[in-house]
C-alpha cells in the first residue's frame, strides 16, 4: 500500500498497489473438481487454517460437490460446519440445518398422509362390513320385524326410539332389526333396554356385544346366553365391558 500525501505532508489515504497484493498472505486449498488453487486470506486466517489443512480440504470438497449438485438440479443446496473447541472443523455434508428442518417437516407430512390413508382405508372397511351385516338374512326391515312381532310398523319404530328393540342402520339400507333378538315367546329380549344403558346408548355397541363371545359368559355370545336365561350374567358382562372401556 502506498501513502497518498496531503499538501501539509499528512497521510490522508492509501492506494492499493500490485506489490501490496503480492505481499498479502495466501493459503493453498484443493477443490476436488477444479484442482489446487490459491486464495488470498488475512494473516490471522492463514494462521488458523494452516494447522488444519485436512479440515479445509474437506470443506472445499463438499462445497464443490454442492455447487455441482445445485447446477445440475436447479435447486438451492448447502452444508454446514461445526468447529470444536480445538478449532477443528467438522463438515456435515448431507444437508444444511434448514434442509434437516424441511426434511423433518416432510417426514411429518408423510406420516400424516400415511395416517390419513390408513384411517380412510379403515373407514372403507368399516362401511363394507356394515353393508355386509345389514344385508344378512337375519336383518329385517321395519315392516318385516313388525310382522314378526305381530304389531304395526309405527309400534316398532316407537320401540326402537325407546331402545326396547335393537335396530342398526347404514347409509343406504336404513334401519335393520336383527331377528335373533326375539325369544321363543315371540318377544324381544327384556334385557335390551338395560344393555343400551350399560353400553353407552349405542345400537352398534349393543349389536357387537350380543354377537361376540365373552370370557365372562364362558365363551358364549350375548345372544346365546340370553337364550339360556342367563340375563343377570349377560348384564354383568356388559357392565364389566363398559367399565374396561372407560378405564
Amino acid at each position: 500500500m502506498a501513502e497518498k500525501a496531503s499538501p501539509a505532508g499528512r497521510s490522508t489515504g492509501r492506494y492499493v498497489t500490485k506489490a501490496d497484493v503480492a505481499r498479502q498472505p495466501r493459503t493453498t486449498v484443493r477443490d476436488s473438481k477444479n484442482g489446487e488453487f490459491t486464495v488470498a486470506l488475512p494473516s490471522k486466517s492463514v494462521q488458523a487454517l494452516n494447522p488444519r489443512k485436512s479440515g479445509v480440504r474437506a470443506v472445499m470438497e463438499v462445497l464443490s460437490e454442492r455447487i455441482t449438485e445445485s447446477r445440475e438440479s436447479g435447486r438451492r443446496t448447502g452444508f454446514w460446519v461445526e468447529v470444536d473447541p480445538k478449532g477443528q472443523p467438522r463438515v456435515h455434508a448431507k444437508a444444511t440445518i434448514a434442509d434437516d428442518a424441511r426434511q423433518a417437516g416432510n417426514d411429518r407430512a408423510d406420516d400424516a398422509d400415511d395416517l390419513d390413508a390408513a384411517l380412510a382405508a379403515a373407514r372403507e372397511r368399516g362401511r363394507l362390513r356394515v353393508a355386509e351385516i345389514l344385508a344378512g338374512d337375519e336383518m329385517l326391515s321395519a315392516d318385516a320385524f313388525a310382522e314378526l312381532l305381530g304389531v304395526s310398523r309405527v309400534t316398532v319404530n316407537a320401540k326402537r326410539q325407546r331402545h326396547e328393540v335393537l335396530a342398526v342402520d347404514g347409509a343406504r339400507r336404513g334401519f335393520r332389526f336383527p331377528a335373533w333378538q326375539v325369544d321363543e315367546n315371540g318377544k324381544p329380549f327384556a334385557a335390551i333396554p338395560q344393555l343400551f344403558d350399560k353400553l353407552g346408548d349405542s345400537p352398534w355397541a349393543v349389536y357387537r356385544f350380543l354377537v361376540q363371545r365373552h370370557p365372562e359368559l364362558e365363551g358364549a355370545t350375548g345372544v346365546d346366553a340370553l337364550r339360556q336365561g342367563r340375563t343377570d350374567e349377560v348384564l354383568e358382562a356388559a357392565e364389566s365391558l363398559a367399565a374396561g372401556a372407560l378405564g
